[in-house]
């Protein structure tokens, strides 16, 4: 079945090549990574292996002179699939200007909560570092279908503003069990070149907790809870990529709401720090913490730091290499599971385009 399903999709994406190859200013660009780690999880056998990572199909096309497509297409590994490699559709959406700056977006979209959800696509070309940080992994609703206005680069300080409403977390790409839409809102400005400075706030009311395709959370829930839930996520996020001096902050604030264990308020952190060197070296720093709740029944309970040092070779804007030492410190709490670890890594990612 998974053969039938790749075979559609790579068909699809052929025919739209065919059709839109017709369109004037359309494009076509594809994205990959190769990565290395050594791990040290056990001291006495470390881990030392190459992963294939996810490799992406991009398209974006000017229908008319207001209307406008974006689709990006990706396979990646999946460990619970018979055939390993699976196809998926990233997003797909149209976007018409109706005034000046001002746009509504239809489709599948990349929710616009923070800087790294909004400029990165799955291209790790484009990546500061080598992987996304851990709130990709508990807090933030990386996708949402449903519809989004927007308005970008307004007036002096380069305003910008996301509403959407759509599909919630727990939804698949073609049905969502919640009677409540989720609600997302953010704003931001550029106030110089290369700066951006972004507040965002998203709301889920679930009827069922759950985890579906556009949750990008890959934590189980604590427990077998599968009632009522209020999910909030409040995002600040501060981004500076100069031509010498490169930083990024993103920090998130998750609360949410259950009959049974009330509030629970959970907080994640990301800093990166880079100094670029003859335009193609550039050494970094990296901080990524996070931390869940004992009573949060969405997300384990959990507490993680991961620190890194390291440096990226750009060749061009399309190929890249990178290499990082890491530690990581992680806690589940008592009503979790496991106990404490830490341990090093070593990571290397040769990323990109064409």
């Amino acid at each position: 079945m998974y053969f039938k399903i790749f075979n559609c999709l790579i068909f699809s994406f052929l025919f739209s090549v065919k059709v839109f190859a017709q369109i004037p200013n359309t494009e076509f660009r594809g994205f990959g990574h190769i990565e290395y780690s050594l791990d040290f999880v056990n001291p006495q056998k470390p881990d030392s292996y190459f992963i294939l990572g996810e490799h992406d199909l991009f398209v974006q096309s000017k229908i008319t002179k207001r209307f406008s497509y974006l689709g990006e297409f990706i396979i990646r590994y999946n460990a619970g699939a018979a055939t390993r490699f699976l196809p998926s559709i990233e997003r797909t959406l149209v976007k018409y200007s109706y005034l000046n700056n001002h746009s509504l977006i239809f489709g599948k979209i990349h929710t616009p909560l923070n800087y790294w959800n909004d400029t990165y696509h799955h291209g790790r070309v484009f990546y500061p570092v080598i992987s996304r940080p851990l709130m990709f992994s508990c807090f933030i609703p990386i996708h949402t279908i449903g519809v989004q206005a927007q308005g970008q680069n307004i007036g002096k300080w380069n305003f910008g503003y996301d509403v959407v409403i759509g599909n919630g977390i727990a939804s698949s790409d073609i049905f969502d069990s919640n009677s409540s839409p989720s609600f997302s809102t953010a704003i931001h400005i550029k106030p110089i070149d290369g700066m951006r400075i972004g507040l965002s706030y998203y709301f889920n009311k679930m009827d069922q907790n759950g985890y579906g395709a556009h949750s990008g959370h890959s934590m189980p829930s604590v427990t077998s809870y599968n009632g009522p839930l209020d999910f909030h996520l409040n995002s600040l996020s501060i981004a500076y990529f100069g031509n010498k001096f490169q930083l990024l902050s993103e920090t998130s604030r998750n609360f949410t709401r259950t009959d049974s264990l009330g509030l629970s308020s959970n907080i994640s952190t990301f800093f990166y720090l880079g100094y670029v060197i003859k335009e193609k070296h550039i050494p970094m720093v990296m901080v990524d913490y996070i931390t869940i709740s004992k009573n949060d029944l969405h997300s384990t309970p959990m507490e993680m730091l991961k620190l890194g040092l390291g440096y990226r070779y750009e060749f061009n804007h399309l190929l890249n290499v990178k290499g990082m030492l890491e530690y990581y410190f992680q806690h589940q709490h008592p009503n979790g599971i496991g106990p404490k670890t830490n341990y090093f890594a070593i990571e290397m990612q040769l990323a990109y385009g064409f």
